[in-house]
């Protein structure tokens, strides 16, 4: 059947480059194929910086896509055809322009009915053509990515694509349907995957036909075990305990305390110690028998997540056993709540320490499903040490992902006790990455109060240490015309020393002439009062060495010896007064450094 090119497809379009949204997440591709809206209807990822990061990501991976399909129309005078593909709705156009010599000369001789693999590009107004169309055999099957199912909504599944260049990416994100995931339990996660890919007229990316990729017999067992509790509502990957229907009716405490009972009578430190000698058998059986199907809720506990802990470590030193796995998929199906115990996060700890990258990634990409500030809070109670950890497991894009989840409240989580470590470990993870210019702001806003913060300190000086040179310059001169008042604070004053170390010679010198300075209103030079304070005579240390070697290091000295007499009696000014009269020494007896 001829068919006529439309007038919208006959005119010569412009490439349409995606828009740069509002969160300055990277755009996309010019001409690449677009991602699947569908990542809107994700309940559980309100975040719109995620759902930026993960269509970008998923363009990148899939540009290279290669659809399958036959030319049904062919037009030899105007060079075009029609190509009818299941991956596709509607029929593709395609210009033998976009075809090799070769197959041109093929098309031109009988094209009709020949099968042919093509890329896709977004040609704007709803408009799609084939690109890098070439002539293949008709014994040509269609191309199957494969993956892994990361998280559930509830109309379907989305998946991360591991093939090509999904591994680089691996915040990528491919929706699939629940008709075309028949085949697993709801919920389970980290599952190995093969599918193919389909796009429709608006370019909505879908995972079709998915099955379970090779080498997932163990998990085709758990799916059938957690078929036979269905009833009870209890899947294997949810790490339930395997009890009797007397059972149903307690409360998860009930239920915490008879399994502490339980394990008190499985297990002990001499099983902990046996672990270690464990052959590869030996572990499998003990992980099937006894901790799969209550691996959380045991992670949670004293004694069985010590042994936990113990098949992690011994796993990683054994060869041919898939337990690291099976911990990583049920560690991601029951992140929160494991995390919500000391116990628990030694488990995830002892995973990030010993697991393969690619299972360490798929950990810290758990960060990703934390929402809201209190959600962090939650998990930063006993776990701010693996947060630090799955910080370094993370990309750029996942980085600012989290960094932009607890913006507008840098400064609160700053300034309190069990939140500035790990707030600071995000910050400095960040700072040498463009997303950090988004949240700089905020902490220049509130730069000065948090430094005199007995916990912000420590973040701004961290920052001041880790910060590129532009960066640096801006932290260090917010404290400019307050040296005098902030140098005797009892915390602040370590702030102003990290800036003097820091700072460039010339910012160095504009500190020390501050304090050197009389102004109308002060009877005597600020630096007098420093040198005999507590805390202030640690800063005028600082300016001593920095500026050794340099001009202001004499303006420094005479300003201070000027009022020596004053001095001498005062405990701090003393140390200060040493100093000086021991590099007079050294450099009168030769022994002074250059």
């Amino acid at each position: 059947m001829d068919r006529t090119r439309s007038v919208s497809e006959s005119q010569s379009l412009p490439t349409y480059h995606l828009k740069k949204s509002q969160d300055n997440s990277p755009p996309g591709t010019a001409g690449s194929i677009s991602a699947s809206s569908s990542l809107s209807s994700l309940q559980s990822v309100p975040n719109k910086a995620r759902k930026d990061f993960a269509k970008y990501s998923l363009s990148k991976v899939l540009a290279d896509y290669t659809f399958l399909g036959n030319i049904v129309t062919f037009k030899p005078q105007e060079a075009y055809g029609f190509i009818r593909s299941e991956q596709v709705t509607g029929d593709v156009f395609f210009s033998l322009n976009h075809m090799d010599s070769t197959d041109k000369a093929s098309c031109t001789t009988g094209a009709l009915g020949r099968w042919v693999n093509f890329v896709i590009k977004d040609c704007g107004k709803k408009s799609m053509e084939a690109r890098r169309v070439s002539l293949v055999p008709s014994s040509t099957t269609v191309s199957y990515l494969s993956g892994r199912v990361m998280n559930w909504a509830k109309i379907g599944c989305f998946i991360q694509v591991t093939s090509g260049l999904g591994l680089q990416h691996l915040h990528n994100r491919l929706f699939a349907p629940l008709v075309e995931t028949d085949e697993f339990v709801i919920g389970e996660v980290g599952i190995g995957v093969t599918f193919k890919v389909h796009v429709d007229r608006s370019f909505r990316l879908e995972g079709r036909d998915v099955k379970r990729g090779e080498n997932n017999d163990e998990v085709s067992k758990e799916k059938d075990n957690a078929k036979v509790r269905k009833a009870r509502r209890r899947a294997v990957t949810e790490g339930s305990i395997v009890g009797n229907e007397e059972d149903e009716g307690a409360t998860e405490g009930e239920k915490l305390m008879s399994l502490k009972h339980i394990t008190n009578e499985e297990f002990s430190d001499e099983l902990v110690i046996a672990v270690e000698s464990m052959d590869a058998c030996d572990l499998s059986a003990l992980f099937d028998k006894q901790l799969k199907t209550r691996l959380s809720t045991l992670a949670q506990q004293p004694v069985g997540s010590k042994v936990v802990v113990a098949v992690i470590k011994r796993a990683a030193r054994l060869e041919g056993i898939n337990v690291e796995e099976k911990i990583t998929r049920m560690v991601m199906a029951n992140f929160k709540i494991i995390c919500s115990t000391k116990q628990g996060c030694a488990v995830v700890q002892a995973g990030l320490e010993n697991f393969y990258p690619a299972n360490k990634v798929m950990l810290a990409e758990q960060l990703l499903e934390l929402d809201t500030v209190e959600e962090f809070s939650v998990l930063w109670v006993h776990g701010s040490h693996i947060f630090s950890m799955m910080l370094g497991s993370l990309d750029e894009n996942s980085l600012a992902m989290v960094g932009f989840s607890l913006s507008g409240h840098y400064a609160n989580l700053s300034s309190h006790i069990r939140h500035y470590k790990p707030v600071r470990a995000l910050l400095v993870s960040l700072v040498n990455t463009d997303s950090f210019n988004e949240i700089l702001p905020e902490v220049e806003q509130e730069l000065v109060s948090l430094a005199c913060n007995k916990f912000g300190h420590f973040i701004i000086s961290a920052l001041i240490e880790s910060s590129p040179s532009t960066i640096k310059s801006r932290l260090i001169s917010a404290f400019t015309s307050k040296i005098a008042t902030l140098s005797i604070h009892q915390v602040c004053h370590t702030v102003i020393v990290t800036a003097l170390e820091q700072g460039t010679a010339s910012t160095q010198a504009a500190f020390i002439e501050e304090v050197c300075t009389v102004s109308t209103n002060q009877a005597d030079m600020a630096v007098i009062k420093l040198t005999k304070d507590k805390y202030g005579h640690v800063v005028v240390l600082a300016m001593l060495k920095v500026s050794r070697h340099k001009q202001v290091h004499n303006v420094l000295k005479a300003s201070i010896l000027c009022k020596q007499d004053e001095l001498i009696e005062n405990e701090f000014a003393a140390k200060v007064m040493k100093t000086i009269k021991t590099e007079f020494h050294n450099r009168t007896s030769g022994n002074y450094s250059k």
